[in-house]
């Protein structure tokens, strides 16, 4: 797993709070099969937030202290941030002052308060799309309004946003609404990463394996490994990753009424999941 949303750097945000404790997260992250790591803390575009100096930093100070530890020395750690999306985003991102996934890519992990939709969202997305990032929107199972409007999660997709899972979310860690959505998502096409959202060694212990089986058994292990590592990867690499078209709202009644007696939606094999390859990058 190539996980890009943790929250592993000490002190900066609402993660850890020691350097013992980020060790840690690394060490049960490589018990877990996870091979990178891009730390994002919070941040916001107003200068009094975080910035890329300091994210950059304490990326430097904990790869020192990971360097004598075998297990944690062996995940490759990266620079990134989880900003908060509002219209100055953009401009925070243009001249340098938060970073992308990776730190010199194009893909911009956005997050959007819990509980709506800010009536500029739409628009902040796609200034960030048609100005040649690549906005990477976290969690979005998890905010109350977008997890039940599927039409606005397909507009933003359709006009250059990426939907990141969290892993959680898809095995009941936030509730039945979440977990509904994360699991709607997987089947209608809208999700593509899935990652960790860490912010204490047990997201990673108690969580992934647990995550990406249950994930791989609902539409296969190839495209499970797609949300999970192969699309990470190339995101973190600058790369396009796999992007599947996603189930319109036809096709997906359909999919609704066929339905089994027991109660099960019929899953897609993988093959189909995959679909054709996205135009949205």
């Amino acid at each position: 797993m190539f996980d890009i949303h943790s929250h592993v750097l000490p002190g900066l945000d609402d993660g850890p709070t020691r350097i013992q404790e980020s060790l840690e997260m690394m060490r049960s992250a490589q018990r877990a099969g996870v091979r990178a790591i891009v730390a994002t803390p919070h941040c916001e575009s107003h200068r009094l937030s975080l910035r890329t100096s300091v994210i950059e930093g304490a990326v430097i100070r904990l790869r020192a202290a990971a360097a004598d530890d075998p297990e944690a020395s062996s995940v490759a750690l990266h620079v990134g941030s989880e900003m908060m999306l509002d219209p100055g985003v953009r401009a925070a991102l243009d001249a340098g002052d938060v970073p992308t996934l990776g730190g010199n890519t194009r893909f911009a992990l956005v997050e959007l308060p819990m509980r709506w939709v800010p009536d500029y969202a739409e628009d902040a997305l796609f200034e960030l799309a048609a100005t040649g990032y690549v906005p990477v929107l976290a969690h979005p199972e998890r905010n109350h309004e977008l997890s039940q409007r599927f039409d606005m999660m397909l507009r933003m997709i359709k006009r250059g946003a990426l939907m990141q899972l969290e892993a959680g979310s898809f095995v009941g860690a936030y509730g039945p609404i979440a977990q509904q959505c994360a699991i709607d998502m997987i089947d209608r096409r809208m999700c593509h990463f899935i990652a960790s959202d860490a912010h204490r060694p047990g997201a990673y212990d108690a969580l992934i394996p647990h995550a990406i089986e249950a994930v791989a058994a609902r539409i296969g292990r190839e495209a499970a490994d797609a949300l999970f590592d192969t699309n990470p990867a190339a995101a973190l690499a600058g790369e396009r990753p796999v992007i599947a078209e996603p189930v319109f709202e036809e096709e997906w009644q359909q999919l609704r009424r066929g339905t089994t007696k027991a109660g099960r939606l019929k899953i897609l094999p993988a093959k189909k999941w995959w679909g054709k390859q996205g135009s949205n990058l």
